[in-house]
């Protein structure tokens, strides 16, 4: 597990089963996603009001907080849809969250910045911090082990995510370097790469593994002001995918494709990264995703135009341009990952 001290109390994490948590809640809203929510919905204390989450248009979310009611709690309990609507709705009205992450793709559930989309964009609009963050073993475990495999993306990041801060930082460029953040970047990178089997196998010891580090990420990022360690032009690239193509495949498994992808092109041992992914069977080959060689490479030789018109952070692409033959050696670099079942 990671020894480096959470700041404060932000995003106090405890296991426990569901049913007892919405049990002793009284009157609350629910953002959901089903799966699970079905499944459990007879087992539960009702919600006063129930919200399926499958929209993040900002327009639809600004909808859903429009409608006044007197709960004063509202839970997230799915993925990352589901935990962004809460958090949305939690934020616009100042009520009391409650996240329950059901499966571990997406660290969205230990971050206080709201991701939202604005005309098919990645757009952050507000922060909220949950109030309690509840591990349900037995209900993460029974998702599609993929969804908890995926949970490597937002932590693999990290080893992109440092060479982009530290490039843009010595250019005199954004958040200057900082140490500490980096320091505690190489140690969840270090610790994934010994807990691979763990994620794997999708047990105990793994889905705790994840959340423990999200929960370092979410706590350094809420007290430096930004992510510079944890996200990089490998996000900028999954959100320029996602812009031009229209589709949405699973967060942390586009991420860990990404990673692959943009470490090639930094020449930052992407064979690491590569190793990662394949020994926590994480799905991340691009024919496993859908993506083809066109939208690839337009998207990796158009970052630096997507990011200065989303006004992202400086990173590699800025710098140092990158061409059509980096990014046509950054897909056969990625046609090696291993190809995995959709389970």
């Amino acid at each position: 597990m990671i020894d480096v001290p959470i700041i404060g109390d932000l995003f106090r994490c405890e296991e426990h089963d569901v049913a007892d948590v919405l049990s002793e809640l009284g009157p609350y809203n629910l953002c959901y996603n089903d799966p699970p929510w079905s499944t459990l919905a007879s087992t539960v204390a009702p919600p006063l009001r129930l919200i399926p989450a499958w929209n993040m248009d900002l327009a639809h979310l600004e909808s859903l907080a429009a409608r006044h009611d007197d709960t004063d709690v509202v839970v997230g309990l799915g993925g990352g849809t589901a935990l962004d609507t809460a958090k949305f709705i939690a934020w616009k009205h100042g009520k009391r969250l409650i996240q329950i992450p059901t499966i571990t793709s997406v660290d969205a559930g230990f971050t206080d910045a709201i991701g939202v989309r604005c005309n098919g964009n990645v757009r952050y609009v507000g922060t909220v911090v949950p109030e309690l963050v509840v591990l349900d073993i037995a209900l993460i475990q029974s998702a599609p082990p993929r969804l908890n495999r995926a949970g490597i993306g937002d932590i693999l990041s990290c080893h992109t995510g440092l060479f982009d801060w530290q490039l843009a930082s010595t250019a005199g460029h954004g958040h200057p370097w900082d140490d500490d953040l980096a320091a505690l970047g190489r140690r969840l990178l270090s610790d994934l790469n010994v807990a691979t089997d763990d994620i794997a196998n999708v047990s105990t010891a793994g889905i705790r593994f994840i959340a423990d580090a999200y929960r370092h990420i979410g706590a350094a990022c809420a007290a430096a002001g930004h992510s510079r360690f944890e996200e990089g032009s490998e996000h900028f690239w999954a959100y320029a995918y996602e812009h031009a193509t229209g589709s949405h495949p699973v967060h942390g498994e586009i991420i860990s494709l990404a990673v692959c992808a943009i470490a090639h092109v930094q020449h930052n041992d992407p064979e690491l990264a590569a190793d990662i992914v394949a020994r926590a069977r994480t799905r991340a080959h691009p024919s496993d995703l859908g993506i083809d060689e066109a939208a690839f490479i337009g998207c990796l030789t158009g970052l630096a135009e997507y990011s200065r018109a989303e006004q992202l952070d400086i990173a590699i692409a800025d710098l140092r341009p990158i061409t059509g033959r980096q990014a046509a050696s950054a897909w056969e670099f990625v046609q090696r990952l291993p190809r995995r079942a959709s389970n």
